[in-house]
């Protein structure tokens, strides 16, 4: 329930955000208001299993500007099974485990334009992760809300397409399943 209440509030707080620039701006402005999503590859390090692999990321936004703007993205860490020996453990048979979670996010974001193509940007905003860990001994949760912040650069390939990578950080240091820290590389379509 404390995730569906996050997404409601984040999406409201986005929505809010965008009436209102839109309705600020005259129609000069017009031109600098571009809608995108985009789609890309996290990865992360899992604190459970010592590995790092590639999850999937989905984003979308609103450019009110050559500077500002508003993201939501979701990232979806996929499960990791370990096994760990009776040796290491000291339970008959050891431990069979999985991990799995994601992370979601809604921030203001600031570009800053580097030239025609090229361009940096940071985001700072709010994050709802889970991370849930199951094992043939038991089962565990970790669930928080907290700060989320990203650095990223992007490229423009054409008017409509961008490439794009970035480092986040998904509220505090996770106890199981994917770091915090993510890093991660896309594509960006506007609209």
């Amino acid at each position: 329930m404390k995730a569906f209440t996050f997404v409601l509030a984040a999406a409201a707080l986005a929505a809010g955000t965008a009436a209102h620039a839109q309705q600020s701006m005259t129609a000069s402005d017009t031109a600098s208001y571009h809608p995108y999503v985009g789609i890309g590859v996290a990865s992360a390090g899992n604190v459970t299993t010592g590995s790092r692999h590639a999850d999937a990321k989905i984003f979308g936004g609103v450019d009110f500007s050559n500077n500002l703007g508003v993201e939501a993205g979701y990232v979806k860490f996929s499960s990791r099974d370990s096994h760990f020996s009776e040796a290491q453990t000291g339970f008959p048979g050891g431990v069979i485990s999985a991990t799995k979670g994601y992370g979601a996010y809604v921030a203001a974001k600031y570009t800053v334009p580097i030239n025609d193509r090229f361009s940096a940007y940071g985001k700072l905003g709010v994050s709802h992760n889970e991370r849930k860990y199951t094992s043939n001994v038991g089962f565990d949760e970790d669930i928080d809300n907290g700060v989320y912040a990203g650095l990223g650069a992007q490229y423009k390939l054409n008017e409509k397409l961008s490439l794009v990578g970035e480092y986040e950080q998904y509220g505090k240091g996770k106890q199981m399943g994917a770091r915090a820290g993510v890093w991660s590389a896309g594509l960006k379509f506007g609209f």
